[in-house]
């Protein structure tokens, strides 16, 4: 392509539909391992061997290694049993442990994605 032609194609618009970013939760490979933390607004997320850098509150700055990415996923919410049909309080689950019909994934039809979490590694 000549550098004419180039410079007269139109400017590519952006493409809206796909996300910019995304939440998830990052687990920290420190003490017992459940140290875990939301992200405050939506960000790339990162892949397995990626180095992530944290900042805590003093400057003082540690990196990590992304060890795993876990995907979540769960029935749709249109399509689980609502707590009022059930015998359980608002705080429990929709679908109770003693409920005799475990739920098979998939078998809904719809699911819904949750937030991926992004297991951490100390990089050295």
């Amino acid at each position: 392509m000549t550098q004419e032609h180039a410079a007269a194609a139109p400017p590519q618009p952006m493409d809206d539909t796909w996300p910019h970013g995304m939440p998830y939760t990052v687990y920290f490979p420190d003490g017992d391992g459940s140290s875990a933390a939301d992200l405050e607004y939506p960000a790339h997320l990162p892949r397995v061997g990626d180095i992530v850098e944290y900042i805590d509150e003093t400057g003082a700055d540690r990196r990590y290694r992304v060890r795993e990415v876990v995907h979540t996923l769960q029935s749709s919410a249109v399509h689980r049993p609502l707590v009022a049909e059930a015998n359980a309080s608002p705080q429990s689950v929709a679908r109770p442990e003693d409920d005799a019909t475990p739920e098979l994934p998939g078998s809904s039809g719809q699911v819904r994605a949750g937030l991926p979490k992004v297991f951490l590694e100390r990089a050295d």
